[in-house]
Parts: structure tokens; sequence; C-alpha cells
């Protein structure tokens, strides 16, 4: 629930200027969010002992850890101005599943860790505000006054803070343990069900005792004190093989005592029937202009958006800007206000609509000749937060305003995220500072820069976009930029340690009618890993087909699919060879296949790389084109590696969720 929490009375042992808090976490939902302070983290709490209410005094934030979008996030307040550390991770912490996650701070550097592994830090020498008056919580940050400030969809198990900051030998040395004592052990709370009052959670260390409100007990699957989860040492077929009708999938295990093991098999086809479509929409501003009868050009635009939906399997819509002509004129807003509209009609399969994103272009900011101030006056009127706001794509703004936004929907089991920036030949470090926070949050989904002037008609940046894209050239995630403003097309591909992002530039205005419609339709492919980029116009029913106009991409669609299979081996025994295995007959000849696995050995989980492999008609074609083929070694079979006796029955664990 949203007021879920648990917490203790204010105890000053817990406020620490050395320290490490650790838990095993489960995402299970959004969650709401809390923030560490100004210039800190927006975050979903894990754990914190404060958060941001003044600079300078006792209600600074002693130290706050959550989940910033989807990885990790930790930030304190320090004691000399109440300035914030933040740090963030970089790895998603993927939902439904149990992870172990870690803050620690050592007076040199704040790091996150997810699964033992580092995953961010930042370096600072700053000392924590101890002297906090806050108490220590988990699931939520409590303020001074006693209010509780976000809350966890989810749940935590085997929460521990510790009085310096643990290594990270230290940190996988004990993740998979029950710790009730220990050197620097400050407070560690089991959240076991100990029959007693199911509204406190004892502290087995110190006199620190949570207080649980809302949030329930309930068995769990974190295995402690059963040793270290399986290790995936192979797999097979290998990723990228040809194979022939039958395909015996198998996974290589390396295990610290030998158990049985059962093996979850996730298999699934990739064809035309995974593939889908973002639609663009270049500068529309001629359509709307009055007395020229152009304003169905628009309204075909969005119409055939809604009408041929399920056919091209639509999935979003995204808009480069310029939406209207003159800014003063208010019958252009109305015109655009009603084309747009078309796209929030309801549907069963979208209650909201159709998912859509906004650039401003100049001609809807003001910024035209030697205007230098932008005035976004009436498209906030019209396309304000407060027209998106409670729709279930619509991610957030930049500022106050919706000038700078971004939204997000789905796609064969991937997110999307498009963020859509103001035009603007100055942009503020701020705003680019934000766009580069919004795909960083969110570094499994697929990222689309939306700017209104990107390229020019040689396929060059514009002054912005240059900017736009050195600010984010390092997101792996970032795949693709689009824009118009300039009456031509073009496009580009820039690679940044091995990176590549996709720019294209379509802007249709300079011709007969401003455009007669012509809009571009991104056809993805997951099973080829293309994007096909055709331009058609809905009132014409013609698509333009020149190498400008019609062409693909190649893009890792990785991940994109439909339904999986699953194929299940129970209790193998890993150490026998093809005990794991499982055969799968009668693939279809011509088709990719798509696969992982995860493994289950005493309640401890491994997870295999997702992968995939093509069907040929045989056995001895696929040998021979694998020939030809740099591929991985064949499926070792190494043998367990003894690490000592462990408890194979421990006892359930159950904890505290939401």
């Amino acid at each position: 629930g949203v007021d879920d929490v648990a917490r203790t009375a204010l105890r000053p042992e817990l406020g620490l200027d050395r320290f490490t808090v650790e838990a095993w976490l489960r995402r299970d939902g959004a969650g709401t969010t809390f923030t560490s302070g100004a210039g800190g983290l927006r975050m979903v709490p894990i754990a914190a002992k404060g958060l941001g209410e003044g600079d300078g005094s006792n209600v600074d934030c002693n130290y706050a850890f959550g989940l910033w979008g989807d990885v990790l996030g930790a930030d304190f307040e320090d004691l000399a101005t109440g300035g914030n550390h933040p740090v963030v991770g970089h790895t998603a912490v993927a939902p439904g599943v149990w992870h172990h996650v870690a803050m620690t701070f050592d007076g040199a550097a704040l790091r996150v860790y997810l699964d033992g592994e580092l995953d961010g830090e930042t370096a600072t020498t700053a000392m924590p505000r101890a002297d906090s008056i806050h108490p220590f919580a988990i699931g939520g940050a409590v303020a001074s006054d006693g209010t509780v400030h976000g809350h966890l969809a989810g749940a935590l198990d085997e929460v521990r803070v510790w009085g310096y900051a643990r290594t990270a030998d230290e940190l996988v040395d004990g993740m998979y343990q029950t710790i009730a004592v220990g050197d620097g052990l400050i407070g560690r709370w089991a959240l076991d069900d100990d029959g007693g009052d199911p509204a406190t959670a004892a502290d087995s260390v110190g006199d620190a005792p949570l207080t649980v409100t809302g949030a329930t007990r309930t068995p769990d699957d974190v295995a402690l004190d059963q040793g270290a989860p399986p290790v995936v040492a192979a797999t097979s077929p290998v990723d990228g093989a040809m194979h022939g009708p039958d395909v015996a999938l198998d996974v290589a295990l390396e295990l610290a005592t030998p158990a049985p093991v059962d093996v979850t098999y996730h298999l699934r086809p990739l064809d035309d029937t995974d593939d889908f479509t973002i639609v663009v929409l270049p500068d529309t501003q001629i359509y709307t202009l009055e007395g020229r009868n152009l304003e169905h050009y628009f309204h075909d635009q969005t119409r055939w958006v809604r009408q041929h939906r399920a056919e091209y399997n639509i999935v979003g819509v995204i808009h480069n800007g310029d939406l209207i002509n003159n800014e003063p004129k208010l019958y252009q807003w109305g015109v655009a206000d009603a084309a747009m509209g078309r796209l929030e009609t309801p549907e069963a399969e979208l209650p909201d609509g159709m998912p859509y994103g906004l650039a401003i272009g100049n001609h809807d900011n003001k910024l035209l000749g030697s205007n230098t101030v932008p005035d976004t006056t009436k498209f906030n009127r019209y396309f304000g937060v407060d027209r998106f706001a409670g729709r279930a794509y619509y991610g957030g703004h930049h500022g106050a305003k919706n000038d700078d936004s971004w939204v997000t929907f789905s796609a064969g089991g991937v997110d999307f995220v498009v963020v859509s920036l103001m035009y603007d030949l100055d942009p503020d470090p701020a705003v680019l500072a934000w766009a580069h926070s919004i795909f960083a949050m969110h570094p499994d989904a697929f990222g689309i820069l939306n700017t209104h002037y990107l390229l020019g008609s040689g396929g060059n940046f514009g002054p912005q976009a240059r900017q736009i894209y050195n600010a984010l050239r390092d997101l792996p995630n970032v795949h693709l930029m689009t824009g118009g403003h300039i009456a031509a097309e073009s496009r580009r591909v820039d690679t940044f340690h091995g990176h590549a992002i996709h720019s294209m530039l379509a802007d249709y205005q300079g011709r007969t009618d401003g455009g007669q419609g012509y809009l571009r339709l991104w056809e993805f492919s997951p099973a080829r890993g293309t994007i096909d980029v055709r331009t058609y116009s809905p009132t014409l029913d013609r698509y333009e087909t020149d190498g400008n106009s019609e062409f693909s991409l190649d893009v890792d669609l990785r991940g994109f699919g439909g339904p999986y299979r699953d194929l299940v081996v129970a209790d193998a025994d890993p150490t026998e060879p093809g005990a794991t295995a499982v055969v799968v007959e009668g693939l279809v000849p011509g088709t990719t296949y798509e696969w992982y696995a995860d493994v289950d050995s005493c309640g401890l989980h491994a997870r295999t790389p997702l992968q995939r492999f093509t069907v040929v008609d045989s056995a001895a074609t696929a040998r021979r084109i694998n020939a030809t083929l740099s591929l991985p070694a064949r499926l070792p079979r190494p043998r367990p590696v003894p690490d000592g006796p462990v408890d194979a029955t421990g006892p359930d664990d159950p904890t505290l969720a939401d």
C-alpha cells in the first residue's frame, strides 16, 4: 500500500558518517518517490535515515538508498553545507526476482552494488550528516515530523546496517549468509515470521526494532545459508548458431556443492507477427493555416493511425514539432488540438489512447527572426502538463512546464523511452543533463531522442543537435534521433565507443500543400534486427520510394518478441552429461528462435543471457554453415567446485512485503 513502511524510533547509533546498508530486494511495481534534497535524487525508497528537508541543519538527510528509475541510487547530505553527493547505478534492477543491493561510504566514495557487483560510485570526502533527527526506515523515508514520503512496491529481506564500508569481497561473502551479529554490525532485521507481534520486526544486534505499518510478512524465495548460487559456465546452442529442426537446449553449471537443479528453458520463435510500427509526424504547420483548406491532411494523418493501428501494430507516435505556423493564431492551435486529440480517444487495448510525444518547434515557441526569447504559453495552454498528467505513457517534464518532456510505451515486451526537447539553438545544460538522466534511469529501454531541428539537408547536425548528441552519445540505450525543421530528407549514423546512433530528418512542408500529409513509418522487425523506414501519405495513399525516403537501418532488437514457451527439466543431476538438456523437435526451418534459461538450485537462482539460433533444413546443413561462422567453443562439462558443506534444507524465510 501507499503508506506501508517500517521505521525505528530515533536511534542515535544509526546516525553514521561511515556506513553500509544492504538488503535483499524484490521489485513488484513502480512505487512512489521521495527526494534526498535539492541537488540529490528522487527515488523509490529501499532504506533511509532522513530525506531532504533543509540544508545546513539536523534535518538534512544522513543517508538514503533507493531506486532511481530502474537503477539503484544513493545519496547523503553533508555536515558542512547540506550539499548532496548522489550516486546512481547503471544496471536495471529486474522486477519480480530477488536481488542483493547495497550502498557503502568509506569517507572517500559513495558506492552502490547490485548482486555483489559494483554498479556506481561517486568520489567525495564530505562528511554525512550523522546527527540528523530522522528515524531509520525501510520501504519509505520518514521526515522529522514523522510523515512518510515515498513507498516501495515490492519486498525486502535481511536488512543490515554496518558502521563502516564493507568491501566488495565482504559483501559477496555475506550476501548469502544469515549474519545475526558481527563486528561493526549496528542493526540487522531478519524480517522473519517469529511468531511475535507482526507490527514489530526485531533488531538482532541492537535495540532498534522496526514498527511495521501496513506491510505484511510473506514466504519468499531468498535462500540463505545454502552456499553460493549456481554459475552458468556455458550454454548450447551457442549464440548465433545454425541448427537443424531438432534442437537440444542445455546449460553447463558450476555448483559449490552437488545438488539437483531445476532448469526452466524459455523459447520463442521470431517472425513477422512480432513486427511493430512507430509513426513520425513531421512539421504540420502549413496544414493549420486558416483559409487554405489544408486541415484535412493533418486530420488524415492521425485518423489513419487510429484506423490502421492493428494492421501495422502501431505502438506510438512522435511529432517533430512546428505543430502550427503562427504562434498567435488560436485557429491554428485549434486545428492541432483537434488533430492530435484524435490520438487520445480511448479503446480497449489503449485506455489512455495512442501514446505520443511532442517536440516544440520554433514556430510553436516564437523563436523566429531576431527573437531570442522563447514563449511557450500557448503550447502549454493546449499541450501542457495537465493534458498528459494521469496518462500511463506520460513520463514527465523538465521544470514547471511541458517544454521538454518524455513518454514511454512498450512493444514486444520492451519499453521505449522517447525524450522530446524544445527548439533552442543554445540549449540549457540543465535540460541536456535532465534528458541524459531520463535515459540513464531506464537502461533496458530503447531510447529515442526527438527534437525539432536535428539535421540539415546534407546530414550535418544543427547547432542544438550537436550539443544533444555530445550529451547523449555515451548512453548505450539511445539508438535513434529524429527531427524536422529543414524541408528535406537526410540521415546520418554516428558511433561512439562502438555504439551507433541513427539520426533522421524528414520534413515536407516546402512541397505542394505543405507536404500533402506525408509522414514516416518506422517498421521494426525483431527477427531481422532492422527498422524499415518508409514515407507515406494517407491522403494520397501513396508511398515515396526513393533512397532518401525508403531505407533500412540495422539495429539490435534482441529482446523484442512474443510470449515464450516454457520447458522444464526437474531434479536434474548437473554432473551427468545431458541431464539438464531438453530436446525440442520439429522447429521451423528459416525461423530464428530466442531463448534463455532459469536455473534453481536449493532456492538459489541463475539466469543465462538471452541468445538466438536459426533453424535450417538439416543438422548437416547447420554444421556446414556453422563451420564458416565465428562461434564460441562447444558446451564444456565442468565438474562442480567443492566449497564445504551446506544445509540443503534451510527453513522458510518470510519477508516483509507491501
